[in-house]
């Protein structure tokens, strides 16, 4: 039950949101997941990151989602999760409007082994 606290909670709402189209609670609840050690919840904060990255594309905001999208593919680069890998093929989907950017495609470019993985 120690792994239940309210910042695991938290990150299960962020992802129920998403799901909703609710990229505004998306983000709510992502801020008061923000206490999850990813030393102790390495899957988690790493879908939890792909997810608010994610949500931030639903808001239309490219920066926030390339800076906070850059940050999971790091941590979930030597996890072994088929949902892990579902978020984030999930976020490379999210980009597909802003593909032609070049801030897109360098993103893409620099995450490709983490996306492949993920592929």
């Amino acid at each position: 039950m120690d792994y239940y606290t309210r910042a695991r909670l938290a990150s299960d709402a962020t992802e129920s949101h998403l799901d909703l189209v609710n990229p505004r609670s998306a983000l709510a609840w992502s801020a008061e997941a923000d206490a999850m050690p990813s030393g102790r919840y390495t899957r988690a904060t790493g879908i939890r990151l792909a997810v608010t990255a994610s949500a931030h594309l639903q808001h239309r905001d490219l920066d926030q989602g390339l800076a906070v999208g850059r940050r999971p593919l790091g941590i979930l680069g030597s996890v072994e999760s088929s949902r892990a890998r579902d978020y984030l093929r999930q976020f490379a989907r999210g980009l597909e409007p802003w593909e032609k950017d070049p801030r897109v495609r360098a993103f893409l470019r620099e995450g490709r082994p983490a996306l492949h993985r993920a592929a």
